[in-house]
């Protein structure tokens, strides 16, 4: 006598609910490994601009030294060249005057010479070790170099900047300086980055004998 088993069909509401968990569960797994994604990118972008930006700085420094170091080689004018000051019959100033011609001639200079020094960076390599994209401290030193692309940004700006400081009785020294920025853009897989990097010449000094003005010792200077 044959035998017949009678399977039960799970009821819809059923299936419907366990359909509805699964759905559930897998979306909780990719919301997840999203935030674990970028959480772990963002750690990666922070390790790496750090890594970068220390390096780009320390050679940024180097090619600036090296650009003052050139000026200073080629630049045989004294003091008297660039300031003119005028006294009167006790031989007390009464005024200081900036040869702006030679000086904007100088920046013109320093800027050329500075671009040239920080273009060469362009030519050196910069890696950064694989596993820093993890975002772990620990093992970010570690895993083969990855070679980032370095690009030199724009001009480098100047400006000139005279200070005056007393020196005791009826002397002041008068300091001229020429404040330059370069900048270097580094192109990251994610995202570029740009690194300044400021820097002061002291392009000449002398102390000026005689009573000066308030007015120039709190910063204040003609242009001829």
């Amino acid at each position: 006598m044959p035998y017949y088993v009678v399977t039960k069909k799970k009821p819809p509401e059923k299936r419907k609910r366990r359909r509805r968990k699964a759905i559930i569960s897998l979306l909780l797994l990719v919301a997840l490994l999203s935030g674990l994604f970028f959480f772990f990118n963002d750690q990666a972008n922070t390790i790496i601009k750090q890594l970068t930006e220390s390096t780009i700085s320390n050679r940024l420094t180097v090619k600036m030294n090296a650009a003052f170091d050139e000026l200073m080689a080629s630049f045989g004018d004294e003091y008297s060249s660039y300031i003119h000051i005028e006294r009167d019959a006790n031989g007390d100033v009464t005024l200081i005057t900036a040869d702006m011609v030679k000086i904007n001639k100088l920046m013109a200079q320093y800027s050329t010479i500075v671009q040239t020094h920080v273009s060469e960076i362009e030519q050196e390599e910069i890696s950064v070790p694989m596993l820093a994209f993890t975002g772990w401290p620990l093992i970010s030193t570690l895993g083969a170099d990855v070679n980032l692309k370095i690009a030199a940004v724009g001009d480098a700006p100047c400006s000139y900047r005279s200070e005056f400081t007393e020196m005791g009785i009826n002397q002041t020294l008068h300091s001229i300086y020429i404040d330059v920025e370069a900048a270097v853009e580094i192109i990251l897989p994610i995202e570029n980055i740009v690194v300044t990097c400021p820097s002061s010449a002291l392009v000449c000094e002398s102390v000026i004998v005689g009573k000066v003005p308030e007015f120039y010792l709190q910063g204040g200077m003609s242009a001829a």
